[in-house]
């Protein structure tokens, strides 16, 4: 089987799980990756395992493992720090278990509809304590969905490990001096503004959020947008490039996401500005303002239009595209990024998707800023909170770290111009404040955030240029300051 690294961005303590150590997502690591497939000897079955017939080669050595057996499993021995399980993701697959050094087991979920159109990752362990483990995946009769056609079974193709000694870095080991990967998304997207947001909070960035032109594949395939964005001489090996990217640019529609050779091409250029850079497909597709969104018929858009019920086809063309990134380019990392709180063009679709389409995510997301309602007093502050401690929750539930990639402040003033107006806190340096503590309580699990920092008359959230006030802007810096470690 031809082997490709893959490299998850997992960094949380799962419980259960033996062996498991907690890890920063910005650990660094000289890592190997070594491969266990179906056919190898390491591996011990008991019960019933037959190879694969018809479809083996949806598999890239033409063969694989299925059982519906009860009480079948599978068992290795490895030595590294991390696992990652291949095999098919169909309609009728049922929930298998994985338990590791005999730790309880976990439930590995192999349903997707519709079916993986190859092996794909269903299952990635924990940072691990860098040395011999045994893994146990096991059979069981459980399905998580009804009405789906018989079948029944789970799959093995094969095991990575990750090897290697992995260490994470001392405190303020980042380019900002703060425990967390802190950035900007600069408006506009130059790297002038980059420039200036490091000047003026007193310390560089370590992530930089990008978006390209969304009216078309010339403009997502363009690699202007990406380096006229970064500044010369960021660190790119210790910085993380965030690129924001639609499901299909405006010109295509669902049903029209892209071709293999354009996603692939879009891959490529990302992951030439920065290898394992992040990127944020379909973002905010719960919000009903973009044509990417995500509907199941009973919502209206802004405009009041009744938004499509597209959520199969927005599924597999997520998939898709998903798909064809990781297999260009396994170290870019997909970030899941709904907008804060309930979908507003769907009935709790964004994280049924999300479970659809998790073998090929790195990190769950939200972007929230100071609005419906804004950061001020005792039940203010306590939504925002909640909104934060949910997305770190949630994102540890199913093994990833979280992410903010967009906040900031909004205007409120009842003008024309102010897109929240009466809904929005202003020049809040409570806002700020408990955004700042959040991060650096949780540095061990986020993955990075991004300050939105845009002047423009709707939002005014840009503290350096034209801010909204001084408190919120003055609070930003004192600390970022007080934060600093290095």
């Amino acid at each position: 089987m031809r082997l490709r690294r893959w490299v998850a961005a997992v960094g949380v303590l799962a419980a259960g799980l033996a062996g498991v150590v907690a890890g920063s997502p910005s650990a660094s690591a000289a890592v190997t990756t070594t491969t266990i497939d179906d056919t190898s000897p390491a591996v011990t079955y008991s019960g019933s395992w037959p190879v694969c017939s018809g479809n083996c080669p949806l598999s890239a050595d033409g063969s694989f493992r299925w059982t519906q057996a009860t009480n079948a499993y599978l068992s290795f021995s490895f030595t590294g720090n991390q696992v990652v399980l291949y095999g098919m993701m169909e309609p009728p697959d049922n929930v298998a278990t994985v338990s590791i050094d005999g730790g309880t087991p976990v439930d590995v979920d192999y349903y997707a509809s519709p079916a993986s159109p190859r092996t794909v990752p269903v299952w990635t362990s924990p940072t691990l304590t860098d040395t011999t483990h045994t893994l146990k995946l096991s059979y069981t009769p459980r399905h998580s969905h009804t009405g789906v056609p018989a079948g029944n079974s789970i799959t093995f193709d094969k095991a990575v490990i990750t090897s290697g000694t992995t260490t994470t870095p001392p405190t303020g080991a980042n380019l900002s001096g703060l425990p967390w990967n802190s950035g900007v998304g600069p408006q506009p997207q130059t790297s002038g503004g980059v420039v200036n947001f490091q000047q003026w909070r007193g310390a560089p960035v370590d992530d930089i959020v990008l978006f390209p032109a969304r009216d078309s594949w010339t403009s997502l395939l363009s690699t202007n947008w990406i380096t006229g964005g970064i500044p010369n001489g960021w660190n790119t090996t210790k910085g993380d490039l965030v690129a924001t990217i639609p499901l299909w640019p405006g010109s295509n529609n669902v049903n029209n996401t892209g071709t293999e050779t354009q996603w692939r091409q879009l891959a490529d250029h990302i992951a030439t500005a920065d290898p394992n850079a992040y990127i944020r497909l379909g973002w905010e597709m719960n919000l009903p303002s973009s044509y990417w969104m995500i509907g199941d018929g009973t919502r209206l858009d802004y405009n009041n239009v009744t938004i499509p019920d597209n959520r199969t086809a927005w599924q597999n063309s997520f998939l898709k595209a998903a798909g064809w990134i990781k297999d260009e380019r396994p170290e870019l990392r997909i970030v899941w990024n709904p907008n804060y709180g309930d979908d507003q063009t769907c009935t709790s679709c964004s994280r049924a998707v999300f479970q659809a389409a998790k073998q090929y995510l790195s990190v769950y997301a939200i972007d929230t800023y100071d609005s419906w309602a804004p950061d001020k007093g005792t039940a203010g502050t306590t939504a925002h909170l909640n909104r934060l401690k949910d997305t770190r929750d949630y994102a540890a539930k199913n093994f990833m770290p979280w992410a903010v990639p967009e906040w900031g402040l909004g205007c409120n003033e009842n003008d024309g111009h102010c897109q929240w107006h009466d809904n929005a806190g202003g020049d809040n340096p409570q806002y700020i404040h408990d955004y700042l503590t959040f991060f650096r309580d949780n540095a061990s699990t986020l993955a990075f955030e991004a300050y939105f920092d845009e002047p423009a008359s709707y939002i005014r959230s840009a503290l350096d240029v034209t801010p909204i006030g001084p408190n919120a802007p003055a609070k930003y810096k004192t600390d970022i300051a007080a934060y600093k470690t290095s």
